[in-house]
C-alpha cells in the first residue's frame, strides 16, 4: 500500500512539472509577441540592457612574440601529427604490397598446377594446336 501511494505521488509530481513547463512555454511565447523576452542567464547584443563593451576588440597579439611562438608550436605539433599519419600510411602500403606480391605468386602457382593437372587428365598439352583425336571403335 505504501508503494502504491509513493508511485501515485511520484506520477502526480511528474504530471504537475510537465504542466508547469507547458504553461511556461505558452506564456513565454505570448510575452514574446509583445516584445518581452524571458531568457534565463542570457544577454543579447541587440538588447538595450547589454553592456557597451560587448563587441569584439582585437587584443593585438599578432605582434607579441610569445603568442606567435606558441601559435607556431601548436602548428608544428599539428603538422607532426599529420606527418606521423602519413608515415603510418606508408608502412601500411608497403605491407599491403608484400601481401599483393605473395598473392600474385600464389595465383601463378595455382594456374601452373591447374595446367599440369589438365595435361595429366587429358594426356596432351593444353597449349597444343594439334587437332583433337577422334573417337574410334564404337
Amino acid at each position: 500500500m505504501i508503494l502504491i501511494n509513493a508511485l501515485i505521488i511520484l506520477l502526480s509530481t511528474l504530471i504537475i512539472i510537465y504542466l508547469c513547463r507547458l504553461i511556461y512555454n505558452k506564456f513565454s511565447r505570448f510575452f514574446y509577441y509583445f516584445g518581452l523576452r524571458v531568457r534565463e542567464g542570457l544577454e543579447n547584443a541587440d538588447d538595450a540592457s547589454a553592456p557597451s563593451g560587448s563587441t569584439y576588440t582585437d587584443p593585438g597579439l599578432n605582434n607579441n612574440p610569445l603568442y606567435l611562438s606558441t601559435l607556431n608550436a601548436a602548428n608544428i605539433s599539428y603538422l607532426k601529427d599529420q606527418v606521423d599519419q602519413l608515415t603510418g600510411l606508408t608502412q601500411t602500403v608497403s605491407s599491403l604490397q608484400t601481401k599483393v606480391d605473395s598473392n600474385t605468386k600464389g595465383i601463378a602457382a595455382l594456374g601452373n598446377q591447374f595446367t599440369q593437372t589438365a595435361q595429366q587428365v587429358t594426356g596432351r598439352d593444353p597449349n597444343s594446336t594439334a587437332p583433337l583425336p577422334t573417337v574410334t571403335g564404337i
